[in-house]
């Protein structure tokens, strides 16, 4: 993992630095309060590791899609729910690791990580579009878009949701607009590209590098 870049997000700065210390063993390390702290001085490609404490994570995935920048982003913590380490994967995440822990599993833990699919260089800045594009999505307009990719139809979606057409109609207009298409069949293909699943989230549980 020499040629890899690590951008590490953490406003602890005990924690930070113990991490940066750690990181710098495998590849080179920018340490950051935030992304601000950057000052518009993106690497070419960079993997950004961001403290899940308060909101961080929330404001770390903004600051990337104002930028327009799409690093795989991985985010870690002391400790972590299996629920919200999911919730996290599925708004967008590459990955999710136990900080503190000793360097070793640190090392295997982002190995599995950066083995994964987004590590392969034809599609890595695609999915990872698609994937923080999908997780600016509420959590209605995940089960909407949902029920779109699986063929159903407005009423259809109405029906197994609770809700009515009308209302189904709506957050399939804000799906399109958040996700920046035109059409449905464009946001199947984005969905398709991130690997987006609204009810399960197989590769990510067996792979959560914990």
């Amino acid at each position: 993992m020499q040629e890899n870049t690590f951008i590490v997000v953490d406003n602890d700065y005990r924690s930070r630095n113990e991490l940066t210390m750690a990181l710098g063993k495998i590849g080179y390390v920018v340490p950051a309060d935030s992304l601000d702290d950057l000052g518009g001085r993106w690497p070419e490609e960079a993997w950004v590791l961001v403290h899940d404490h308060g909101l961080q994570l929330t404001r770390a995935m903004r600051d990337l899609r104002q930028a327009g920048r799409f690093y795989p982003l991985v985010a870690y913590s002391k400790k972590a729910s299996i629920s919200h380490i999911m919730d996290v994967l599925s708004g967008g995440a590459a990955g999710y690791f136990e900080w503190p822990t000793p360097d070793d599993r640190l090392q295997r833990s982002l190995a599995n990580i950066l083995a994964r699919k987004w590590q392969n260089s034809t599609t890595t800045i695609e999915q990872a579009r698609a994937k923080q594009k999908i997780g600016q999505l509420s959590p209605r307009e995940r089960e909407v878009l949902t029920g779109v990719c699986e063929g159903f139809s407005s009423k259809e979606v109405a029906r197994t949701l609770g809700i009515s057409p009308r209302t189904v109609e709506l957050h399939r207009a804000n799906v399109l607009n958040k996700l920046g298409v035109r059409n449905v069949a464009a946001a199947v293909r984005l969905s398709v590209e991130a690997r987006f699943d609204g009810t399960k989230l197989p590769d990510e549980q067996r792979e959560l590098a914990l």
